[in-house]
């Protein structure tokens, strides 16, 4: 297996600024206090921000997160503060959960002031609609994830979770990620990524022209014809060497991964 190129810190933009109003969306950060490196590069992240409107979070923002009574166990309370300070700057931040972060609920939100979204959502960014999701759900070729997102969507699985003691569910919760690492190292690298008739379905079910999600870890921009109309598919990276995060300006959107800025016009799409 290739082992993934390491990125100098120095070439890691951090810095957020627009002359215009921009809108920034991020994703797969998994933070926890076992990588205080990504929690560094979160805050500094936070931080920089500036005339930024809003701020959306495309899921997994955690390892993994085991109910909202759970954070200072987790400890995750410092995230928590992170994020409530974005409202006094007067940036307004959504939240799509993850296959990690599935359990976030109204308490976490009332703590933080973010606005939770259902996966998948249909936003309007300076007059474009965008289709917005976490993206594993287009991973269909991955059957045995599947399988484990019908379960534990179920209203009563999630309770009988929730009733357990905290140490139980990290225990549970410890369980599965083991697992699913060691699956991973197996599994073909296709069927881990998201199926092109997923994605078109998604697509196809809304009126946007553009779906943005993460999961995967496969940053890029994707563009194809499907019955005479332009789409395009753009993918935020993981946060283990750097940030990663996609900026809408009034001009045009703009990929941020590892040292690498790749852009998409709206006329393109």
């Amino acid at each position: 297996m290739n082992q993934k190129k390491k990125v100098p810190q120095s070439k890691i933009q951090t810095h957020i600024k627009s002359e215009d109003t921009s809108i920034i969306l991020i994703s797969d950060l998994h933070l926890t206090p076992e990588s205080p490196q990504t929690i560094l590069h979160f805050n500094n992240f936070i931080t920089s921000l500036e005339n930024v409107d809003s701020l959306y979070i495309l899921g997994d923002l955690f390892e993994y997160w085991l109910g909202d009574d759970a954070a200072y166990s987790l400890g995750h309370v410092p995230v928590e503060k992170t994020l409530r300070l974005l409202s006094v700057k007067g940036i307004t931040v959504y939240l799509i959960r993850g296959n990690r972060d599935f359990l976030i609920d109204n308490d976490f939100a009332l703590r933080t002031g973010i606005k939770i979204l259902n996966d998948p959502t249909l936003h309007s960014f300076f007059g474009h609609q965008v289709l917005l999701l976490h993206g594993d759900s287009l991973c269909t070729d991955d059957k045995k994830h599947q399988k484990f997102r019908s379960i534990v969507d179920e209203t009563e699985w999630r309770l009988t979770f929730l009733r357990k003691s905290i140490s139980e569910r990290d225990s549970i919760a410890k369980s599965i990620r083991f697992r699913s690492d060691i699956e991973k190292r197996y599994k073909p690298s296709g069927i881990m990524d998201v199926n092109q008739l997923a994605v078109d379905a998604a697509l196809q079910s809304t009126p946007a022209r553009l779906l943005i999600h993460g999961h995967t870890h496969r940053p890029g921009i994707h563009q194809w014809n499907l019955n005479g109309e332009s789409l395009a598919r753009v993918v935020l990276g993981e946060w283990s060497e750097g940030p990663s995060w996609i900026q809408f300006s009034a001009s045009r959107i703009e990929l941020h991964y590892e040292d690498k800025v790749k852009c998409l016009e709206y006329g393109q799409v």
